[in-house]
């Protein structure tokens, strides 16, 4: 099962008085959260393989990419059957 997690701008979400730009997490391209900004960084939870989620508080946004680099590069090499390039076989 592909697990892959992103972000996605939702300006459609942010209140009148928001300056900071609101994001809708997304895992295989299905909404499952947000990250909304709360005074002095961003708050919001990422989903881990297997279903749990991770919650790193309030940070900056480049901590969150950072994490969703790492969440989706774990992913990738723990779930060999999904990644020819790790399992050793190559696509038709």
């Amino acid at each position: 099962m592909k697990h892959v997690v992103t972000l996605r701008e939702a300006p459609h979400k942010r209140a009148i008085c928001e300056t900071k730009m609101r994001y809708d997490v997304l895992l295989n391209g299905e909404q499952v959260g947000e990250l909304h900004y709360n005074m002095t960084g961003y708050r919001g939870v990422l989903p881990l393989a297997g279903g749990r989620r991770l919650d790193i508080g309030e940070r900056g946004f480049s901590v969150f990419r950072a994490e969703i680099r790492r969440i989706n590069k774990e992913a990738q090499t723990s779930m060999p059957a999904d990644n020819p390039a790790v399992a050793g076989t190559t696509m038709p």
